[in-house]
Parts: structure tokens; sequence; C-alpha cells
């Protein structure tokens, strides 16, 4: 059994209020209260709660607009029906454009009930829409306050690439407030060259459907150039098409020089800067099945570096061994590799380069290491060397050790012998 109706009558006249809530009673269980004034309507409203408000439109201490305006003032949504006997068109207009939802004339119970019903109907409407929307404001701000702490951007478009949100990350990404980004485009937050690159990757993805992954390289609000990954994946609506697209932005930046620092560690020698002796032993390889023979090898050797460590410490030896690195690194030419392959033992690889090339090549070592005596080291800098070059056909590890052999005859013999 539903519960009362709860009605509030504003009447000054004690005949008219006992009438309606007879007529009242014979379509509803009803729970009446009258009021006549500002003061007595106040104080109805704080301590009740009211289904609807029925009132006369003309009293001598209040009237219908003047209680429909302050129940509107209390944020209150209750039907407000106006009843009475000496309203005209001009004051009945008056009060629905006020907020009155009706007006009846007093007497007229088969319009009275009937407006009754269909109010209560409409304020019952109302209700579950203003509960409905609480609901998908309560939603809204978990899933806002979901994505908000996650901290990479996150972002929604739909298929015209209009942005429909984002969370905090992506606001200080892009360096704008969510206000700000809603409702723009990718070109009004990115260079132009990016976002037509990012544009033509939406569009492809829009076509198809799914999930987009790729590495990007994009400028954040901070101004410098960050490393990213890009995750995308489309939306459906209701009806199974493909709503927009949800997307997050991975900054990989450290990853990627993390990456970098480990595959030059991998090549190079930590000393001295040179490429190292697995990245020496992989170009051989690869010189071996290419096109650019003849290809020679020069091998040197520091002379002394036992003898500056033992006496001197390993800090001079050290410095002795990178005054060599930077001789051999300014003597050679740009696609030659110039390796450290031992603890004193330095190797260079020159593709396309027969004798004469070498001979040009060790003049200019032996005129770095001449310079460099003239420098004040403490240590002179002393290199003994050997070169052989390789035919198309020749194995290069054969070659290697042709030149090393030369090496150590030229440190036995001490003399430094350029070759024919």
């Amino acid at each position: 059994m539903p519960p009362p109706l709860r009605v509030l009558i504003i009447e000054d006249s004690e005949d008219d209020y006992f009438l309606l809530v007879r007529a009242l009673k014979r379509e509803f269980d009803i729970v009446p209260e009258r009021v006549d004034s500002d003061e007595s309507l106040r104080a109805s409203l704080c301590d009740k709660r009211w289904d609807i408000v029925l009132s006369d439109y003309f009293m001598p201490q209040f009237d219908a607009l003047a209680a429909l305006t302050l129940i509107q003032s209390k944020n209150l949504d209750i039907p407000f029906i106006i009843v009475s006997g000496k309203i005209g068109e001009f004051e009945a207009v008056k009060a629905m454009k006020a907020g009155a939802h009706d007006y009846i004339m007093k007497g007229d119970y088969t319009r009275l009930i009937p407006a009754i019903r269909r109010e209560l109907r409409e304020a019952m409407i109302r209700q579950e829409q203003r509960r409905t929307d609480h609901e998908l404001r309560e939603q809204l701000h978990f899933r806002q306050a979901l994505i908000d702490a996650i901290p990479a951007p996150i972002y929604f478009m739909d298929t015209t690439g209009i942005f429909l949100g984002c969370n905090k990350a992506f606001e200080a990404f892009s360096g704008h407030p969510q206000d700000e980004i809603v409702g723009k485009t990718i070109y009004d937050l990115m260079p132009p060259s990016l976002a037509k690159h990012t544009d033509s990757a939406d569009r492809e993805l829009f076509e198809h459907g799914g999930i987009q992954i790729y590495e990007s390289v994009i400028s954040f609000a901070d101004g410098a150039l960050h490393d990213v990954i890009f995750y995308k994946a489309t939306f459906t609506t209701t009806e199974k098409n493909i709503g927009g697209l949800v997307g997050t932005i991975l900054d990989i930046t450290e990853r990627k020089q993390t990456e970098e620092r480990l595959r030059y560690m991998s090549t190079h020698d930590p000393l001295t800067g040179l490429y190292n002796r697995a990245y020496f032993q992989e170009e051989m390889e690869r010189l071996e099945q290419g096109r650019q023979f003849p290809v020679s090898v020069v091998v040197f050797d520091v002379d002394r570096l036992k003898f500056v460590n033992d006496s001197l410490g390993h800090a001079a030896g050290d410095e002795l061994l990178i005054r060599a690195a930077l001789v051999l690194k300014g003597a050679f030419r740009a696609e030659d590799v110039v390796a450290r392959i031992g603890g004193d033992e330095f190797a260079v690889l020159l593709p396309s380069a027969d004798a004469d090339v070498v001979q040009e090549a060790l003049r200019r070592v032996i005129g770095k290491i001449e310079q460099s005596r003239t420098e004040g080291h403490t240590v002179p800098l002393s290199i003994s060397f050997g070169a052989a070059t390789a035919s198309k056909g020749d194995r290069l590890e054969e070659v290697l050790k042709l030149a090393d052999h030369r090496m150590y005859e030229n440190k036995f013999n001490k003399c430094c012998v350029l070759p024919a």
C-alpha cells in the first residue's frame, strides 16, 4: 500500500480548506496541513517533507507568487498548483512563467484530481532523472578519479578527432587544462608535422578498429623531445559502431637512453671510447662478406705500457692509452674502424684501402706521435705497428694475424716500417 500523500495547502479560508481536503480524500489517502503566511510556510517546509503544494492566489497576508518564490529559494522540487477562485488570465500566465505547474479554479475538482496525478507523475520522473544524473555524475567522477591516478597521459577522442576528455597526466603533458582540451583537435595541441602524423595514424585506426601501438618522438609541455610509445584502441557505441578511441602515451625516454648506453657499452671500450674487440670482430666478418676490397688491417701496440704501470701507476698507464687512442682516432678516416682489442693493443680496419692508403694513414700516425712528444707529457708516447692488406677471397682473420706478426717484428727490431 502506497504511503499517504503529504499535501501542503496555502489557504486563508478554513471553509475552502475543508472543502478541498474533502475532495482530495475521495481520491487519495492524504496527510494535509494548512498555512496562510510566510512564517507558517517556512516552518512547514523546515519541519516536514511535502509531495505537493496547493495554493490560493490572493490572500490578505500572503499570495501564491510569494509562496512559490520561497519554495524555489530552498531548491525544493515540489509540484505547485494554484487553486483560486479569483485568478484572471494575466495572473495565471504570470504564475506559470514564475514556475507554477498548473492553475485550477476553486471547485473544479474534475480538473484538479487529474492535474495532481499528472504533476505527481512528472515530479517522480524528475526525481528519477535527478537520481540518474547524480549516479552518472558519481560514475564520471569515479572514472575521472581512476584515470587521474594513472601517471601516464590518457585521452579520449571521437571519430572526427575531437578530444572528449583526458587525465591529469595528459594535462601536464600538453600544458593545457582539460577544459581547454575538450572540443579541440590534435592540431591545436601539437606542431603541424607531428599532428599530421598522429592524425594519419588515428584515421587508419578508425578505419580498421582494434588496437594500435607505435613509437614516436614528441615535444612535451616542457619543450623537450621525448621518446614515447602510443597505445591506442577504438571503443564502440551501443549500436556497435566505432565511437572513437582511447589512447595513452608512455614516456620511454629514460629506457631509450639506458638502451643506448648499454648498446654503446657493448661496442665500445670504456677507457678510450674506441670500438671494442667484439665490435671489431663483427666488422671483420661483415667486411669479409662485402664488396669493399681491398681491406687493410693495421695493428698497434703501445710500447712500455707494463713498465709505466709498474713504475708510475695504472693512472699513468691509462693516460698513455687515452693519448694513443686520440692519435689513432685523429689519423684515420671516418669510415675506418678504430678499436682497442687488448690491454695495450689497438687495431684498425680500413675498407676499400690498399697499401698506399694505409701508408698515408701511418704517416699521419707518426706525425701525431711526434707532435705529442712536444706537448710536455711525463711519459713520451711510443707505438709499434704492423699492417697487411686483404684481397677478395682472403680471410681477414689471417690478415689480422699477419699484421699482428709484423707489428711484433717491428717492436722487436725497435723500428717502424711503413708498408711498401
